[in-house]
């Protein structure tokens, strides 16, 4: 698929990818050490005893930032959609969305278990195939592909669940949640995690693999250092985000450019507008909700429950770019 009226000259277009794919790689990795930087500055790492008011709006604006990607679920496919087809699966998508949302808010423990599982891996899939794709590598398969998945997901999500900082923040924002880690699971959880961490690395290393090495640290120090809101954040919208769409920007105009990747951008920001509509509207609605941690658990709610079919619809596209790298 060509953008616009022409692709630009091969080596135009090499010379635009290359420095496109070696920015959006580069900004998460920036904005990760930013962030481990700001929590130290501020005083506010992953051992403060109270999570700060500041990292409340920051969190808030990096989950819309991220909101977009999760609305371009219909690039993954093989084929256009006519209106009538795109609006069905819109409907069903809205639908599960928010059933997946409610759900979360009603039963918040045990939705909140499941949906942090599922999120490890998406997160580390996303992660391991988007960097596969940009780099025109081929997709990794097998246990290697697992052990990097549950490294890099399991990194920027469930170590800052567990730090000291996870309970004053988990009480912040949802006080149900407040009472879910134990220390004996803390303990678990963390030296699972660095084990696999560990494994992740040595693969790595053993094949030369310096960029992803450093990649792994940097997000187990962002997980393991930095303020826990500011860390999921910072992940979410400016690395995994960015990343899945400049990988639907590569397979909707067949190149990663600055264009093609704010093109594709533009194409999911409905959903932020309809995001920031529903936050709003449930907002004037509760008469107990505030400018607090009720602001990042509602968005955190609907942010999940958009991630329950948008990662049916990847892991699909996930499959088919395997199968289509060892043909």
């Amino acid at each position: 698929m060509t953008l616009g009226s022409a692709t630009p000259p091969g080596d135009v277009l090499a010379r635009r990818q290359a420095g496109a794919v070696s920015a959006t790689l580069n900004i998460g990795l920036v904005a990760v050490v930013l962030a481990v930087a700001l929590s130290f500055v501020s005083g506010s790492t992953a051992m403060s005893a109270q999570a700060p008011t500041w990292v409340l709006p920051i969190a808030i604006i990096a989950l819309a930032v991220g909101v977009p990607h999760g609305a371009l679920d219909h690039l993954t496919l093989r084929r256009a959609l006519t209106l009538r087809q795109f609006a069905v699966l819109a409907l069903g998508y809205t639908l599960i969305a928010g059933l997946g949302a409610a759900a979360i808010i009603a039963a918040p423990v045990p939705a909140f278990i499941v949906v942090v599982a599922f999120t490890v891996w998406h997160f580390g899939t996303g992660d391991v195939e988007a960097t596969s794709s940009l780099q025109g590598k081929a997709s990794e398969r097998g246990f290697p592909r697992v052990v990097l998945a549950l490294a890099l997901g399991s990194a920027p999500v469930l170590l800052p669940l567990t730090s000291p900082a996870s309970a004053a923040t988990l009480e912040l924002i949802e006080p149900q949640l407040g009472q879910l880690l134990t220390p004996a699971v803390i303990v678990v959880v963390r030296t699972t995690v660095f084990i696999g961490i560990a494994v992740a690395l040595a693969i790595l290393v053993k094949r030369h693999q310096h960029r992803g090495a450093l990649e792994l640290v940097a997000l187990t120090a962002l997980g393991s250092l930095a303020s826990p809101l500011l860390a999921f954040a910072v992940y979410f919208g400016l690395w995994h985000a960015l990343r899945h769409t400049a990988r639907l920007a590569q397979y909707t105009y067949g190149y990663v450019s600055a264009k093609t990747i704010a093109l594709t951008f533009r194409r999911g920001l409905p959903a932020l507008i309809g995001f920031i509509i529903v936050v709003g509207i449930l907002a004037f609605r509760s008469s107990s909700f505030t400018l607090s941690g009720s602001w990042l658990w509602l968005g955190l709610a609907l942010v999940w429950g958009l991630t329950i079919p948008h990662m049916v619809f990847v892991a699909a596209f996930d499959r088919r770019g395997r199968s289509a790298s060892v043909r």
